[in-house]
């Protein structure tokens, strides 16, 4: 600092992190005040550390801000309290923190604040946003997740609507929650239209989003969950099992190639879906084992995964997950 350099980022860090673990123990969150003030510093926080559940961004035209501050220097002997240095200090804010936004924006973690007011009636939107985010915390803590994993063919779906009729759980795909937000027309919705349209995926914070939240809204019918098809890849399921809460278990419908391929050119004679075809289908089951088994192998090792033989009859099948599920206490 005595030289003028630029504090490395990595310093930055250790010493956020250390402060946040020698208070871990009484503290009941973290408030994160000014920063990040470039887009590298929330990347790298939320990948070294742990990623944030919510973005407080305090809205105030420049001019208010301008007055504030030209209203304190009269008597806070700053030097950069002047209307000169104050214009540059908020275009810095504008060119590098505004990239910062609309990075946790299209993750849906921003909540805006009208900070024009008095400070109690500001604090009360504060209040009512930090009380939505601590709810979420405690009401998922009981949940019971089964991830459900097999091959295009496998029968997987079949098999958790089975699931859900015998025992009552909810079942989620991430695929059809995407097209019920985008369908719903919402601000995230068509934000999540327009990712499609280019073709970029879909970031995995927004799906984490929906996941949690259609969690929560079904939460008061039953505690356990079907996540279909999730996670198709490692980061997938780490990132739920950190932000949301720990799955119970894996269940995984192993059916041959042959088959699964035999199944969806069967389904392609009347499904009308256009990837229902033999060239199409070769290369997503190649695609479903080179990104899922180092899914399969990390639950495997972890003592979580079930395998359920899905070569066979429907009905022979799900006596298979029947004998499972029925061993556990849910």
């Amino acid at each position: 600092m005595e030289k003028g350099d630029l504090v490395s980022l990595e310093i930055v860090i250790t010493l956020l992190r250390e402060a946040m673990l020698e208070k871990a123990s009484t503290a009941k969150g973290f408030l994160i005040d000014g920063y990040p003030r470039e887009l590298e510093q929330g990347v790298r926080f939320e990948k070294e550390i742990k990623p944030c559940e919510v973005v407080l961004v305090f809205d105030v035209p420049d001019d208010v801000m301008t007055k504030r501050l030209l209203e304190r220097g009269k008597n806070s002997g700053r030097v950069d309290d002047n209307e000169e240095t104050i214009k540059k200090r908020l275009e810095t804010f504008h060119n590098i923190t505004q990239p910062v936004i609309d990075h946790f924006q299209d993750q849906n973690k921003v909540r805006k604040i009208s900070a024009i007011g008095d400070v109690d009636e500001v604090f009360k939107q504060v209040e009512k946003v930090l009380d939505e985010v601590t709810k979420e915390d405690v009401t998922l803590k009981d949940a019971q997740v089964v991830f459900v994993l097999g091959g295009p063919g496998s029968g997987k779906g079949t098999q958790c609507s089975k699931i859900v009729e015998k025992y009552g759980f909810c079942h989620l795909s991430s695929g059809d929650l995407l097209r019920a937000e985008v369908a719903s027309g919402s601000e995230r919705g068509q934000r999540l239209n327009e990712i499609m349209e280019k073709g970029d995926l879909v970031p995995l914070d927004i799906v984490l989003d929906l996941i949690k939240e259609s969690m929560i809204k079904n939460l008061s019918e039953t505690k356990c969950f079907l996540l279909d098809g999730y996670p198709r890849e490692l980061e997938q399921g780490q990132r739920f099992e950190n932000e949301i809460v720990p799955c119970t278990s894996v269940l995984l419908f192993d059916a041959p190639d042959e088959t699964m391929k035999s199944r969806l050119l069967e389904r392609g004679k009347t499904s009308g879906r256009v990837d229902d075809n033999e060239e199409t289908i070769e290369k997503r089951l190649q695609t479903f084992h080179n990104i899922t088994q180092p899914v399969i192998d990390y639950y495997d090792k972890q003592n979580k995964l079930t395998k359920i033989s899905a070569d066979g009859p429907s009905d022979e099948i799900f006596k298979q997950v029947e004998k499972y599920l029925d061993s556990r206490p849910w």
